[in-house]
């Protein structure tokens, strides 16, 4: 498998493409930890796997124009919108095996902004599965 330098990521969030101001991407999944321990011999623990939690954090620069991060982001907040959102690492390539692109429908449960004097602004947004019919999945085509 090859190694990568994240350098042409495409990130589009409710059809607006907001990659040029995105620096950093992570897709986590998770499952609840659910105790089904009985008592046996060896007083081992027995776990199944429970609810689902799939969410994306992006950093983004903040920037407040038109069809840029904060005049997309936040509205989707506020509004307690449902957002369709897409990311894959290779922005030049096709949608395909060795570029699958993660796709599905979000909620932004909070959004914060700021900035420190002399420092460049961004915000961390996260973007959370919002329902099983449309799931964040990862798609080769």
């Amino acid at each position: 498998m090859a190694k990568r330098i994240a350098l042409k990521d495409f990130i589009e969030v409710d059809g607006v493409d907001l990659s040029n101001l995105a620096r950093q991407v992570t897709f986590e999944s998770t499952d609840d930890q659910v105790d089904v321990s009985g008592f046996n011999p060896t007083g081992s623990s027995e776990f199944l796997a429970g609810n689902r939690v799939r969410q994306v954090t992006v950093e983004f620069f903040v920037s407040r124009g038109s069809n840029e991060v904060h005049q997309v982001i936040f509205p989707i907040h506020d509004g307690r919108l449902t957002s369709t959102f897409r990311w894959r690492a290779d922005s030049s390539a096709s949608v395909g095996a060795t570029n699958e692109e993660l796709r599905g429908d979000v909620k932004i449960l909070s959004y914060s902004e700021g900035g420190t004097r002399g420092d460049v602004e961004t915000t961390s947004v996260v973007f959370i599965e919002a329902d099983a019919d449309s799931p964040l999945t990862f798609y080769s085509t």
